[in-house]
């Protein structure tokens, strides 16, 4: 190779398939638990969107409490606060452990 020539160009690299995710299981929360939790967290979220439009309620809060308690009840909602959450690695972390904070408190016993 003469100084002149460039380097071949290179191949792009084939991104990880979701497949080749490890995904690490959390045991299902009991029926009545999971009920409860949503119905909190749909307060929550109600709460929040009020909250944004009146004086003394914390809108943004409660909408981050009900989020995170939607995401401990549902598996889907878990995986979408994750997705929505990847630019920011110290929330995302945060999450993790108050769900698994959730699931060894109320979790079913294996």
């Amino acid at each position: 190779m003469s100084p002149g020539d460039s380097p071949p160009p290179r191949q792009p690299q084939e991104a990880d398939s979701q497949e080749d995710l490890v995904e690490i299981h959390i045991p299902s929360l009991p029926l009545g638990t999971r009920i409860v939790l949503l119905g909190v967290s749909w307060i929550c979220l109600i709460l929040g969107l009020a909250g944004l439009l009146l004086p003394g309620l914390q809108g943004v809060l409660l909408l981050l409490l009900g989020m995170a308690l939607m995401s401990v009840a549902s598996d889907t909602a878990h995986r979408w606060m994750e997705k929505a959450l990847h630019r920011h690695p110290g929330l995302q972390g945060r999450l993790q452990r108050f769900r698994d904070k959730i699931h060894k408190k109320f979790g079913r016993k294996t």
